[in-house]
């Protein structure tokens, strides 16, 4: 019987070992910059990857989260909901942004669900092993503090608008907003990939869809935005307006 040759599998590449693809995500990480190695290998070996489908769930309501979500593409909301069915869009949270409810330990609730706006990836790491390094990295710590600021700001806003403006103002905001934080110049104005639908831009600002849909239509009209398909131009005139 003739005896197969052997094969030699050193040339071969290898697949990544467990870790090595959740420390290439945090050697990403803008604020993870200042950790040393080891402190990086550290937070890799108590890291996950995980892949959410566009409306999966994160973390649910009244759930108390044991782990560290980190952003890495796509796009998470902070959504409650009625007995009802209807639902309002707290905060969205992209690609850099940190879900750290869970360092606040104890067994304290979300209030709203947290779910995949379109699909995303997300950093997972351990209560434990995230907090450990927060004394080796100050400027990590600073990171957690200006975003949790940069959330209440967006929570002052969302309120303030539900009070003092009407739904058309609400919108133009929102529009203003995503051009200032999601937006591309162009030669027409500003562009914005992977818009919202008119019902997250409802559910963003506690509106219905069919008056969202009217006014953005009334905007289309005027040549204030253009809307072409998943994307939309944000006209400088918009821009412009008190």
């Amino acid at each position: 019987m003739a005896i197969a040759a052997s094969i030699d599998f050193s040339n071969r590449p290898r697949r990544p070992s467990p870790a090595s693809a959740e420390l290439a995500a945090l050697e990403g990480i803008p604020a993870f910059s200042s950790l040393p190695p080891a402190s990086l290998a550290a937070l890799a070996v108590g890291s996950s990857l995980r892949h959410f489908a566009r409306r999966a769930l994160v973390c649910a309501e009244g759930t108390a989260p044991a782990q560290v979500f980190i952003v890495l593409r796509g796009k998470i909301r902070a959504v409650r909901r009625s007995d009802s069915g209807r639902e309002v869009t707290l905060e969205t949270f992209q690609a850099g942004d940190f879900l750290p409810e869970a360092l606040v330990g104890g067994d304290r609730p979300l209030s709203n669900d947290w779910e995949a706006s379109e699909p995303a990836d997300l950093l997972v790491i351990g209560r434990d092993a995230f907090a450990a390094q927060l004394q080796a990295a100050p400027s990590l710590a600073t990171t957690l503090l200006q975003q949790a600021l940069d959330r209440l700001e967006r929570s002052k806003r969302l309120a303030s608008g539900l009070a003092l403006a009407d739904v058309p103002a609400r919108v133009v905001g929102s529009l203003r907003a995503l051009a200032a934080t999601s937006g591309k110049d162009v030669p027409e104005g500003v562009a914005v990939q992977n818009r919202p639908t008119q019902q997250e831009l409802a559910n963003s600002i506690g509106a219905c869809r069919e008056t969202v849909s009217r006014v953005i239509s009334d905007l289309a009209r005027k040549g204030l935005i253009s809307l072409r398909g998943r994307s939309m131009i944000v006209s400088r005139r918009l821009l412009a307006e008190a």
